[in-house]
């Protein structure tokens, strides 16, 4: 579904429910001139992409690595000027998906924005109108629509219907054309039902879902496992220069036919059935 040159919405906040099994799949696709949209914080999940040589554009307000540090692929990137960056910051570009979800030409922001920066920075998408019933100048942004977005889940059944037991993505799955869910598990409907305080996402929205165990590793995923701090570090230090990342996804992308195997060379018993919330 997802080809060269879509627009790619991409869930996870941090480093937390992050389709990282599916990013790594588009790697081992060798899908190209992505324009990436994250959410406000991303990580993994888009840096690989990055460095990969997946991603044409990106709009970014941040992308790091949670406490462990800066992302290495992007930070390398944006330094050279090799990567077409669209800075936002963290309102800015919800409020641009939120827009594209609610079927408006623009949304408004917060009276303070004038003064930020990045409004200066990113002229083309922060433009101020006028308010018709005050007279005062307000900062608006344009909707921001992903061909599809890429969202990854706890529990889901087949209908779509999506249960985020920690960081909750309420805008990305509403702004795009077409939206994919990874899942840790598939539930039952009934399961759904007996639980549907949880459901975060509405089948109706839902393109696609897919069974992927250990889908949003080394990134945490609640109740399911914890962050791979580990493999984080080795991520990291693989990034810092052209060289190294390509032996890294040769070892862990390239190297392994499907997600399975990804699994067994992380390794199963000794690392990631430790990672797991019992």
């Amino acid at each position: 579904m997802v080809k060269n040159g879509m627009m790619l919405g991409l869930g996870g906040g941090h480093s937390r429910e992050s389709p990282n099994a599916f990013a790594r799949e588009l790697v081992r696709m060798g899908v190209k001139d992505l324009t990436l949209i994250p959410t406000n914080s991303s990580a993994y999940q888009a840096d690989i992409l990055l460095g990969a040589g997946c991603v044409k554009t990106l709009y970014m307000s941040y992308v790091g690595l949670d406490y462990i540090g800066a992302a290495p692929n992007f930070r390398r990137l944006a330094e050279s000027g090799t990567l077409n960056i669209i800075e936002f910051d963290e309102m800015g570009l919800l409020r641009g998906l939120k827009a594209a979800g609610a079927g408006v030409r623009f949304f408004p922001l917060p009276d303070g924005m004038r003064a930020v920066d990045v409004v200066r920075a990113n002229p083309d998408f922060y433009k101020e109108v006028v308010d018709p019933f005050t007279g005062e100048k307000v900062v608006v942004v344009p909707p921001i629509t992903p061909d599809i977005a890429v969202l990854h889940v706890a529990r889901c059944d087949a209908y779509g219907n999506a249960r985020e037991l920690g960081f909750t993505d309420g805008i990305m799955h509403m702004a795009a054309k077409k939206v994919i869910v990874t899942t840790e598990e598939i539930v039952s409907l009934e399961d759904t039902q007996a639980n549907y305080k949880e459901v975060t996402i509405l089948g109706r929205f839902v393109e696609a879902v897919v069974e992927v165990p250990y889908g949003g590793h080394p990134g945490p995923c609640s109740g399911c496992y914890q962050l791979d701090e580990e493999h984080l570090r080795e991520y990291q230090q693989a990034g810092k220069n052209e060289t190294t990342f390509k032996a890294y996804l040769d070892k862990y992308v390239y190297g392994c036919k499907n997600h399975e195997e990804y699994l067994q060379k992380i390794g199963i018993a000794n690392r990631l059935l430790k990672l797991k919330y019992y």
